[in-house]
């Protein structure tokens, strides 16, 4: 597909978000030639266990099987296309097709078909399991899957924000997480992108959340939860592949305010981490790993399209393993507070997503402009751009990656 009258450096068209076609070409391409998150380890922790993802529009079964490796299947019966497994997560030895029940072991395998007899005797079952996606690697439990038998290795593709990543999870003392603690599932009528671009995007917090600034700032918490909304005080960044990370300083009372609470916690934070980077771990950060996974506070957030104009979110807020139980409670009740469908953040976001999508019927003006800061931006080198918080380097770094994937014609891979 030829994007060339759609995506230029410093805005997108309107069609990007509208047209079915092109919403099309991003499942064949784009997704199956990125490394998608599928989920992560401690959701598949002992043999048998499973959950289904998607990988774009790919429905795919993410499970540990009796030899402890974790794969990755399409979720579809090779007789006639059913799923063959529709409960969300569970743990099980095999998946059988509620259609014909032909079923399938955890690794894939056809073990079996019933009335065998009506086929030919030479019906061999030894190329009829479930589809194997090729290419399946994880970083520090976050699970990643590809079609693509040719991309580079996961640690690669991830490039320089695996720093960011690393100081996410690196607030855990063991550096383990676990996402034991459920998930909440939204909808929004508009496009996938609108979350890959908002996730990231420092401008809108201010007016948006407004109401939430506001109530949080009599209590003096704003500050230490999300750093100073100064553009001195934070920066994003884009990356090599798409990704990106709004970053913003932690307040320097972080750590006093940690350790009054946390004593012992903090003090191994600081004897493993040291005082600078156990500050740099307290900073806010939003990390996006293209194409549809956040760490974002104490979640992780994946971005699921469902069609041109409607998208699933999914957030994980997942606990530190080793962490005080109070600890853990007091993030889980910071994460309800802003983003559930009952919190002060997400229905905010959702509510402008869809005026979004309602605004870009408009024909007669169809540009939306992504050149915030573009004239002020640092090249730090190894293809990783910084700016200031408000800025949209990153949505410009994220278009950058999505014409390489979806401007090109050499097909979706496997």
């Amino acid at each position: 597909m030829n994007l060339d009258e759609l995506l230029l450096p410093d805005r997108v068209h309107r069609r990007l978000y509208t047209d079915p076609a092109i919403y099309d070409e991003e499942m064949r391409t784009l997704f199956r030639r990125a490394w998608v998150y599928v989920g992560h380890e401690s959701e598949v922790r002992n043999v048998g266990d499973y959950k289904r993802a998607k990988i774009g529009s790919e429905p795919v079964i993410l499970v540990r099987g009796e030899d402890e490796a974790v794969r990755v299947l399409v979720n579809r019966c090779l007789h006639r296309g059913s799923l063959v497994c529709r409960e969300e997560k569970g743990n099980g030895k095999f998946f059988r097709c509620p259609y014909h029940a032909w079923t399938y072991r955890n690794n894939g395998d056809l073990m079996g078909v019933p009335k065998r007899s009506r086929y030919p005797r030479d019906f061999d079952l030894g190329g009829l399991g479930l589809v194997n996606v090729p290419r399946v690697e994880s970083y520090r439990g976050l699970v990643f899957a590809c079609f693509d038998d040719g991309i580079e290795p996961l640690v690669e593709y991830l490039g320089p924000v695996r720093d960011y990543v690393d100081a996410t999870l690196d607030f855990s003392l063991s550096g383990e997480i676990d996402l034991s603690a459920g998930v909440s599932r939204h909808r929004y009528p508009g496009n996938w992108k609108l979350q890959m671009e908002n996730g990231v995007d420092g401008y809108h917090t201010a007016f948006v959340h407004e109401t939430y600034i506001g109530i949080m700032s009599r209590a003096e918490e704003v500050e230490l939860k999300f750093g100073s909304h100064g553009e001195d005080q934070g920066w994003t960044e884009t990356f090599p592949r798409g990704h990106a990370v709004l970053a913003r300083r932690a307040d320097p009372r972080a750590i006093d305010v940690l350790r009054e609470q946390f004593p012992e916690y903090t003090s191994a934070l600081e004897a493993k981490h040291g005082s600078e980077r156990l500050l740099e771990i307290l900073a806010h950060m939003n990390v996006f790993v293209f194409p549809n996974l956040f760490l974002i506070g104490h979640q992780i957030r994946v971005v699921q399209p469902v069609s041109v104009d409607e998208t699933e979110v999914m957030m994980y807020p997942y606990l530190l393993t080793d962490a005080p139980e109070a600890l853990n409670r007091k993030r889980m009740a910071e994460h309800e507070g802003f983003y559930p469908p009952t919190g002060f953040g997400t229905p905010d976001d959702y509510e402008v997503f869809s005026a979004v999508t309602e605004g870009l019927q408009a024909m007669s003006t169809p540009w939306l402009l992504l050149n915030r800061g573009a004239h002020d931006c640092q090249d730090l080198g190894d293809g990783v751009r910084r700016g200031s918080p408000t800025d949209e380097i990153h949505q410009r770094g994220m278009y950058a990656e999505y014409a390489r994937l979806v401007g090109s014609d050499q097909g979706g891979g496997a």
